[in-house]
């Protein structure tokens, strides 16, 4: 999921509440900084991004930069990773290389960004 350029905004609006950033005062200075924000950031999800924001702020005084944002959706994706574990294929894409990648390429990126994932085997979400 990408963000939007309202979303761009959102964030960087977050971000003035903590560090008191002030956006530029013309619409053509403020649609330049949500420019530049969303080309550094703009591929990630919102939520991940805002929990990024907010996560920083609590554990630093540092300047947010995009760099600063990217590492901790990263973090945030690794996380869930980790706590989702590995999964087994199942019997109809045991035998099939591409068919067991393409799948687990899917359900990675779902877990990932923190989206249900239906399981296979037993059925259910987690």
């Amino acid at each position: 999921m990408t963000m939007s350029a309202e979303e761009v905004g959102k964030l960087l609006g977050l971000m003035a509440l903590a560090d008191n950033r002030k956006p530029p005062e013309d619409d053509k200075g403020r649609d330049a900084m949500i420019a530049f924000w969303l080309s550094m950031v703009g591929d990630l999800d919102y939520a991940d991004a805002a929990q990024a924001v907010r996560d920083h702020y609590r554990e630093s005084t540092e300047w947010l930069k995009p760099n600063h944002i990217r590492r901790r959706v990263a973090a945030i994706r690794s996380a869930r990773l980790a706590a989702a574990g590995n999964d087994l294929p199942t019997g109809e894409i045991a035998d099939d290389p591409r068919a067991y990648l393409a799948s687990l390429r899917r359900t990675r990126s779902a877990v990932a960004e923190g989206r249900p994932v239906l399981r296979q085997i037993g059925g259910g979400r987690q």
